[in-house]
């Protein structure tokens, strides 16, 4: 029981310091801004006030000179360079000595120039305001600072305002030229923005430029700020500050796609066309994910440059068969021929999925495939609106949403999972806090595997959804499954999770260690299930915890919105 609350109140302590510089008492910082701001321009138009003032005085003083005279006072003399300045010119005032005509030619040169200044100042005056005194109003709300003005970030936006409708989207270092734009787009940079709110708290920043790298400097740079940081790049470095979340399109993808469409034969075969990025993500992530028989022997068919990718993986031959089947384990098959030289294998397929990261190169090959050959499996297009013909998948507008990008619940779950393996294995294991990317790339994927699990225990009762949209009241109906399962069962379920455990560390050249050292990329626990000792072997059960655990989690996030 204790063991239970020290866990909670770690993972509690790490979210709060995720929540970095929560400050409840506003930053005068902010304020004093403000008031330069308006100072600057109080100064300008006391300085126009005056000198039109003395022009005045001087024609009043020229024009009492003569009794004959229209203006004699104050009043008449501003109603007349009113009408001098508007050049409408009633002609009931005006002046009859040297002096004043002086005096007048002036208000009649300057005139117009003084007039479109004075437009002028208001308009940029307005301008210049405008988001000084929105953000003023409307920083006791969340604010999300881009970086920058991309598709991507527009569209992350848009669903973000759906699910928190008092957002404050920010456009940073940004010049708006539609009028209609529904968002604030301002000349300051994202560290001035920061400085203008004052508290950090429920402040975030995103690093949304299209340049992978731009957004990685950027999110380094920034992460002194202690904010929230999340980075849209596929380069992630081995270790980062804790407030820097990365997102990758084709991760994300590949991830949510083994989840939503699962495999549901022991032997399915899958043809993958296209093997830049994003094939190859699919590939990783269909390797990581795609475990769920005792004894299963998937075929993946790779189509695309595979070279690169296998001089990477040095241990790929020993969790799959290379280019030949096997009836012990998956097998993957990578050809050099063209994709469309075997017809057979595209017939008898059961599913084919063309991930080109190019949609012009997608839509062609799925048209050519459509004209010329006989397919029985499933067809799915990466990055594509197609409709009815293939089942699109990847859209980045169903992407680009904050269960996704946030990834609140996936890093919950995923910390969650860490800490359960520190008390129950070595709590010499560094915490969260101090893992490398990889090591919570690995919580992130047995968290995505929750949903796997329920197709493993449920069978066909299972739906095909991500982790996240799991219902609680199934994901409890799940966990029972596996609590009440013999001890016979506990060992098949166990030896598929050690399965995947071990094709995740191999995938990233991982080797056997007494100890955990994810910098030498070493670990104990990647050996033969059959050797591993037993509280090694009850430690595997913490992932098939994870079950109850969402469930908890669900239903305590339900419980706090009512």
């Amino acid at each position: 029981m204790e063991t239970k609350k020290s866990l909670r109140r770690r993972i509690s302590d790490l979210k709060i310091r995720l929540k970095l510089y929560k400050r409840r008492v506003r930053n005068p910082e902010f304020t004093k801004r403000l008031s330069s701001v308006l100072k600057h321009y109080i100064t300008i138009f006391l300085a126009i006030m005056y000198v039109y003032l003395i022009l005045l005085l001087l024609l009043i003083r020229a024009e009492q000179a003569s009794p004959d005279a229209s203006i004699q006072t104050l009043g008449q003399a501003i109603w007349y360079s009113i009408t001098t300045f508007t050049t409408v010119g009633y002609g009931d005032l005006y002046p009859v000595t040297t002096g004043g005509r002086i005096i007048s030619s002036i208000f009649l040169i300057i005139g117009i120039s003084l007039l479109g200044f004075f437009i002028g100042f208001t308009m940029e005056f307005v301008v210049r305001m405008r988001p000084v005194i929105t953000l003023t109003m409307k920083s006791d709300r969340p604010w999300y600072i881009f970086t920058a003005k991309t598709g991507n970030a527009m569209l992350f936006a848009e669903n973000l305002k759906k699910v928190r409708p008092n957002a404050m989207i920010i456009y940073a270092s940004t010049i708006n030229d539609d009028k209609n734009f529904p968002d604030l787009c301002v000349s300051w940079t994202p560290e001035a923005l920061l400085d203008r709110r004052g508290s950090l708290y429920d402040a975030h920043l995103m690093c949304t430029k299209d340049n992978d790298m731009d957004n990685f400097l950027d999110a380094v740079g920034l992460a002194d700020f202690e904010v929230p940081i999340i980075c849209f790049s596929s380069f992630t470095p081995s270790y980062h500050p804790m407030n820097i979340n990365f997102f990758s399109l084709d991760d994300c993808t590949a991830r949510a796609f083994w989840q939503q469409y699962p495999v549901k034969k022991y032997d399915e075969e899958i043809v993958i066309i296209g093997f830049d990025n994003a094939g190859q993500m699919m590939l990783d992530r269909a390797l990581e994910l795609n475990v769920l028989f005792e004894k299963q022997k998937i075929k993946y068919h790779v189509f695309g440059d595979s070279s690169e990718y296998c001089r990477n993986r040095k241990m790929l031959g020993e969790i799959v068969s290379l280019n030949q089947p096997s009836e012990e384990m998956d097998s993957v098959f990578f050809h050099n021929e063209l994709w469309n030289e075997d017809g057979r294998l595209l017939g008898s397929a059961d599913r084919i999925v063309l991930c080109s990261d190019s949609e012009e190169e997608n839509i062609k090959i799925l048209h050519t495939i459509q004209t010329f050959f006989a397919i029985r499996g499933n067809l799915y297009i990466y990055n594509s609106n197609v409709r009815g013909i293939a089942t699109s998948f990847g859209r980045a507008e169903n992407m680009l949403t904050p269960a996704y990008v946030l990834h609140n619940r996936l890093t919950d779950m995923a910390m969650c999972r860490h800490e359960m393996f520190r008390y129950t294995v070595d709590e010499s294991i560094p915490m969260w806090e101090d893992l490398n990317s990889l090591t919570k790339d690995m919580n992130y994927i047995s968290t995505d595997h929750i949903s796997m699990k329920v197709h493993i225990l449920l069978k066909d009762e299972a739906p095909d959804k991500s982790f996240d949209e799991l219902d609680p009241k199934l994901l409890r109906k799940a966990y029972d499954i596996f609590q009440n399962s013999s001890e016979e069962e506990k060992e098949v379920f166990r030896k598929i999770e050690h399965t995947r455990t071990m094709r995740y560390y191999k995938l990233h050249n991982y080797s056997y260690g007494d100890t955990v050292d994810d910098d030498k990329r070493i670990n104990l626990m990647i050996r033969p299930y059959e050797e591993l000792g037993e509280n090694e072997k009850q430690a595997i059960d913490i992932s098939w915890m994870l079950l109850n655990e969402l469930a908890s989690h669900k239903e305590a996030k339900r419980g706090s919105k009512k």
